[in-house]
């Protein structure tokens, strides 16, 4: 009689369990403060220049959460010492955000909030290897636009003044004056000219989560690509303005206030990851070929 093999049983399924009840305070809690600011940053924040990129961050970095998830399994719950000391200081500050309506105060105490209920509940192992996503998280939390003004002012007086002096070689009848370019007896203020500056949060947050995503095993590699980052900001805001100058050449001031200022805008985002994503093109194999990555 032939012997009959049976084949050796699979492993059973890890079978999916509900969250324990105090998990489920913890994050119906959590949502019932994070809620009204998302819902905040959403009206104030996400629909203007400088915190258009929030709902992409936002999907993204809950993206990124659920795809290291797996080592949540190995957090364990930590002492109340110091985390709640974190917390005292995180919720009243929170309070103080809301009462106040200063967004940024709010935002970033609800981020510290979070920060301690993760290493709570997980431990500082697991925060360590979500790092990225909660540094990622901070992009989230737009500057007031006094501070960026003043932060940005003197980046746009030199991308002014370079670009005023390009068009000029080339012929153009450009000159400017103090925050003011004219062209052909036009006049346009660097403010508006500039604008694209405000993008610089959006562009440095998606072209980080590229560079984590394609080479975050190759730190010495995306180190190199992440210190490129403000250089091709620059580079693409540079030909923004000059591009909205010939605008004003071309059609008159009254252009640079509608569809191709808007335009312009998704053109610089578009622009910097498309230099992004070539200068990588060309530098990893270079990098490759001299043994200083893997791949």
């Amino acid at each position: 009689m032939a012997n009959t093999i049976n084949p050796a049983p699979s492993p059973p399924a890890t079978a999916w369990r509900l969250p324990a009840l105090e998990d489920v305070v913890l994050l119906c809690g959590f949502a019932a403060l994070a809620i009204p600011t998302l819902f905040r940053l959403a009206k104030l924040s996400w629909s203007t220049e400088a915190g258009a990129h929030g709902p992409i961050v936002f999907a993204t970095a809950i993206w990124l959460l659920w795809r290291e998830s797996d080592c949540l399994r190995s957090g364990a719950r930590q002492r109340l010492w110091p985390g709640a000391l974190l917390l005292l200081v995180a919720l009243p500050l929170y309070g103080v955000g809301r009462i106040t309506s200063i967004l940024m105060i709010e935002s970033l105490s609800l981020y510290l909030v979070l920060l301690t209920l993760m290493f709570l509940r997980y431990g500082g192992t697991v925060l360590k290897r979500l790092w990225f996503p909660f540094v990622y998280l901070l992009f989230l939390i737009t500057p007031p636009e006094n501070w960026l003004f003043v932060a940005t002012r003197p980046l746009k007086m030199a991308l002014s003044e370079i670009s005023v002096d390009l068009l000029s070689a080339a012929g153009l009848s450009v000159g400017n004056s103090g925050s003011m370019i004219q062209v052909d007896g036009y006049q346009l203020l660097v403010a508006t000219a500039c604008s694209g500056l405000n993008s610089l949060i959006g562009i440095g947050a998606i072209s980080l989560f590229y560079v984590y995503l394609r080479h975050g095993s190759e730190p010495r590699y995306a180190s190199v690509l992440t210190l490129l980052l403000l250089p091709i900001a620059l580079l693409t805001n540079l030909f923004r303005i000059m591009g909205l100058v010939l605008a004003t050449h071309w059609f008159g001031t009254g252009v640079v206030e509608g569809f191709v200022h808007d335009a312009a805008g998704l053109g610089t985002f578009v622009l910097a990851l498309a230099l992004l994503f070539g200068i990588d093109a060309a530098l990893f194999p270079l990098f490759r070929r001299f043994g200083w990555v893997r791949g």
